[in-house]
């Protein structure tokens, strides 16, 4: 008789199926295949959301740098004195490119006066006037228009009073440029108005009215005018010289200065233009500090944690290291232009601390202000000018002509313009005597102008300053050179490209679950058959031991 038959077997299908469960065995087997996949892509994506907040951090730092620097002048760096009162004229920086130090003296001063026209006795501002055209003439005029002197060229207005009375008509008076026309009580006890019509300052300023109906609107002898001033030039004595000029605001006698002239004065009055260096450093400080704002944002970004996770938005990137390596190239670059040695950021007392950071060297400022303190004009003030002070030179900051020291040649062939011996430009000549004007399509914005078409050799110096050269700088940064746009529109677009992987490995994870899911079931229906036939197998093996 064989040998009993073993219940290993038995053991193994004597289970009502498999007992195993099905959902925690499809999970493990998906995460294992989707798990790693997910998380490489989902790493990238968040990499590339990170360069995207670092690409708008690194704009938005650049924009309010940018603006910082705008806002440098060097109006503060100058300071203006008039002794000893102010109470005859006051005086204002106008132009700091053109400031020159040193005191200026005015003395002699007549203001300048309008011609006045005026009719008294008026009793009612609502009086009908006739009508009539009234012509305005402007030019040189005396009471009853003696000695009229009309204005090369001639100026003249028209108009047309029609069903006016006294208050429109003067208002429409009012109108003329070049005139004031008012009606004024000049005795506030009295009910009579006058009309009151008036030039601007200037001899040659004056008018003449006249009209067409034979009314005593004119200044000619007849008319309703009752008091009659002439208009007169403003004169003055400036560092000994006599000036005359049209207006009492005068803009062109002392460079970078604008003087208005209050009333008539003899005596003499003191204007001292100086550089303040405690403002300068001010202003070299608040550089310091917007450029180490500006760095330490670009620090920041590009922080590299070689120890954890921590690493800044842009930590490897190209557009960010090429901004520090732009900044450090343009803070250690020489400004050129402004006379014959060049400036350097050093000079202003800017230096680069162990850190990396700038710090302000007080020693350096204050001995750059003692040896030469126009340096610091190339903080805030482009300039350009030539060594003949005869030539006008002008450079305007968008023009595209090079920083440096250029060399006007008139021998040989043509017109030259020289920057060292790299680059050379011909230069064409407009004009008739006695001015004539220098130009280049190379350099659109720059022209000089010099009383002959062919002068003798002299040098061109334009500067560009601190401030157009950070200016320009942020620009770069901002699109020109770098194309910050574009390159945040690069990685918006790669965002979407793996926000759109993530979806599709989330899918293959569906597909996965509902595949393993189907083979674990059939398997599971194959497992219960077989024990189905658990009992009919224990009685045979049963019966067959009895036997």
């Amino acid at each position: 008789m064989s040998n009993p038959i073993s219940n290993d077997y038995l053991k193994m299908i004597n289970s009502k199926g498999s007992g195993y469960n099905i959902p925690v065995i499809v999970d493990a087997i998906v995460d294992a295949v989707i798990t790693p996949m997910k998380a490489t892509v989902t790493t990238k994506k968040d990499l590339v959301d990170a360069s995207i907040s670092g690409m708008a951090t690194l704009k938005s730092s650049t924009l309010s740098s940018k603006t910082s620097i705008n806002s440098m002048t060097s109006g503060s760096h100058n300071t203006l004195k008039q002794s000893p009162n102010s109470n005859f004229m006051r005086s204002s920086i106008s132009d700091t490119s053109k400031l020159v130090g040193g005191t200026n003296v005015i003395e002699n001063v007549i203001i300048g006066k309008p011609q006045i026209w005026r009719a008294d006795g008026e009793t009612s501002l609502t009086r009908s006037i006739s009508n009539q055209t009234i012509t305005i003439e402007f030019g040189t005029n005396a009471e009853d228009d003696s000695g009229w002197v009309a204005s090369v060229p001639a100026r003249s207005e028209q108009i047309v009073w029609s069903g006016d009375n006294l208050s429109s008509a003067v208002a429409k008076l009012n109108n003329i440029v070049g005139l004031k026309a008012e009606i004024v009580q000049l005795d506030s006890n009295s009910s009579t108005y006058s009309v009151s019509v008036s030039s601007e300052p200037g001899a040659k300023n004056g008018f003449k009215m006249s009209n067409n109906a034979n009314t005593g609107w004119k200044t000619a002898s007849g008319g309703s005018g009752d008091a009659f001033q002439q208009s007169t030039d403003t004169t003055f004595k400036l560092n000994g010289t006599s000036y005359t000029r049209s207006s009492n605001v005068v803009t062109d006698a002392v460079q970078g200065l604008t003087l208005e002239f209050l009333s008539t004065k003899v005596g003499a009055q003191n204007l001292t233009v100086a550089k303040s260096s405690i403002n300068i450093q001010k202003t070299v400080e608040t550089l310091i500090d917007d450029l180490n704002a500006y760095k330490a944002n670009l620090n920041a970004l590009g922080f590299i944690d070689e120890f954890g996770d921590n690493n800044g938005d842009l930590a490897y990137n190209s557009s960010l290291r090429g901004a520090k390596n732009r900044l450090s190239t343009l803070l250690t670059s020489p400004i050129k232009g402004f006379g014959e040695n060049e400036i350097f950021f050093v000079d202003f007392g800017i230096k680069t601390g162990s850190d990396g950071l700038y710090q302000f060297d007080k020693t350096t400022f204050d001995r750059t202000y003692s040896q030469n303190p126009q340096k610091f004009d190339a903080l805030t003030e482009d300039k350009a000018y030539a060594s003949d002070p005869s030539i006008s030179v002008v450079a305007l900051g968008l023009s595209k002509i090079p920083a440096g020291k250029h060399a006007f040649t008139a021998s040989g062939p043509g017109n030259k313009l020289n920057l060292g011996t790299a680059i050379e430009k011909d230069l064409s000549v407009t004009g008739t005597s006695p001015t004539y004007t220098f130009s280049t399509s190379d350099y659109p914005g720059f022209a000089f102008s010099a009383g002959s078409n062919a002068p003798n050799d002299f040098n061109i110096y334009v500067g560009k300053s601190v401030k157009n050269k950070l200016l320009n700088f942020f620009d770069q940064e901002l699109g020109v050179v770098v194309n910050n746009d574009a390159i945040t529109a690069l990685y918006k677009d790669s965002s979407t490209g793996l926000s759109l992987r993530l979806e599709e490995i989330d899918q293959r994870r569906l597909l996965l679950e509902d595949r393993y899911t189907k083979q674990f079931i059939a398997m599971e229906q194959a497992v219960t058959e077989l024990s189905s036939s658990e009992d009919y197998i224990k009685n045979l093996v049963e019966n067959w031991n009895k036997s």
